[in-house]
């Protein structure tokens, strides 16, 4: 049985351990993908943050819905003209191109049915997917600031 002080001194040496992962707890969705909340213009979007090409590959392709309010974060590896498809989509999408710190380019309300590729008007190093409509419904445009 250990003595008292050993308890004590170890139950406070586990605590000191703990404390930081307790305090930088993120959030994740139930794809495992982290969460960060996205200011885009004067609007704010929950979204789950992707940047391994596993992740970036199926981004939300085979979902059923993205709920408003939501998005998707690609953390690409290169600032380059970014190529996007809509395979596996299920409904339309915003997908806003960012790049130092601002929107330079949306592609709105893009059919699930889209067949081909959609590209960057600019070589940009973020992408941002949000519901179909998103854009036009909260005035976001070209020279809007975004962080996170």
């Amino acid at each position: 049985m250990m003595k008292p002080r050993t308890l004590i001194i170890s139950f406070w040496l586990l605590t000191l351990v703990l404390w930081p992962s307790l305090l930088t707890a993120v959030e994740v969705s139930e794809y495992g993908n982290p969460f960060a909340w996205v200011t885009v213009g004067q609007v704010g979007v929950k979204a789950e943050v992707v940047r391994s090409p596993g992740k970036v590959y199926l981004g939300l392709g085979h979902r059923q819905e993205l709920p408003e309010g939501r998005g998707m974060l690609f953390i690409m590896p290169r600032m380059e003209v970014q190529n996007f498809c809509m395979r596996g989509m299920q409904f339309p999408l915003d997908i806003i191109w960012i790049t130092q710190g601002k929107v330079v380019g949306i592609e709105k309300n893009v059919s699930p049915q889209f067949p081909g590729n959609l590209c960057s008007p600019q070589p940009v190093n973020f992408v941002l997917e949000v519901p179909g409509g998103f854009s036009d419904r909260h005035g976001i445009k070209a020279g809007d600031a975004v962080s996170w």
